[in-house]
């Protein structure tokens, strides 16, 4: 019945439930021929026994009436053929319905373990389903955590990086702060701005000498 392979001997849990989900589709498509494959192998031997024991009943009912139809002087005539006729006819009948019942209560056994088999497949379709959407869930859960953990590093190394490139900076202008020049005077040309006293110096160093 269903799959040629059992579903639960698969690691891939889609692969198990692909499987499963085909074999409960074969058993509803076609549940004469999965029922066939779940017959009682001993169910011929039981309708067989049973239209043995219905046999010896007619074959003793049989004799009964032909004892009786000798005790009443009519043996072998046609009221006794008559009775035989209808008995066996009844007892025939009685086998033919007994056989039907029995075979038919098999089948439907058969049909009904069929349908749970099935039923039972796609369960475990379902279930192994879900098994491969919660592993996934699982890996993308992990795959989040790892990148995140990766994307910390690297900004951890970026900082670290930006701090060895702005060391000599940083150096630059904690010198030039000391030195009480700012981080804008590098570079720039000083340039000389006399004042009054100096104006006034450079006229009497004139007038003195021109006075030798």
């Amino acid at each position: 019945m269903g799959a040629s392979a059992n579903p639960n001997m698969v690691a891939n849990p889609y692969q198990r439930a692909s499987m499963a989900n085909m074999g409960a589709m074969q058993t509803f498509s076609n549940p004469g021929a999965a029922a066939a494959g779940l017959m009682n192998p001993y169910e011929n031997q039981v309708v067989q026994a049973t239209m043995r024991d219905v046999g010896q009943q007619a074959l003793q009912a049989q004799n009964t009436l032909g004892a009786q139809a000798q005790a009443a002087g009519a043996f072998g005539g046609s009221r006794h053929g008559i009775a035989e006729a209808q008995m066996a006819k009844n007892y025939t009948q009685q086998m033919a319905d007994q056989s039907a019942r029995m075979r038919q209560s098999g089948y439907n056994q058969a049909m009904n373990n069929a349908f749970t088999a099935a039923q039972g497949l796609q369960g475990a379709g379902q279930q192994a389903f879900g098994m491969g959407q919660a592993v996934n869930q699982q890996q993308m859960q992990q795959g989040a955590m790892q990148q995140a953990a990766m994307q910390s590093l690297i900004d951890a190394a970026k900082n670290q990086f930006q701090g060895y490139t702005k060391g000599p900076q940083a150096g630059l202008a904690a010198m030039f702060g000391g030195a009480g020049l700012t981080e804008g005077t590098k570079g720039s040309s000083s340039t000389f701005q006399p004042g009054l006293m100096d104006y006034l110096t450079t006229a009497a160093s004139t007038f003195y000498g021109m006075g030798r």
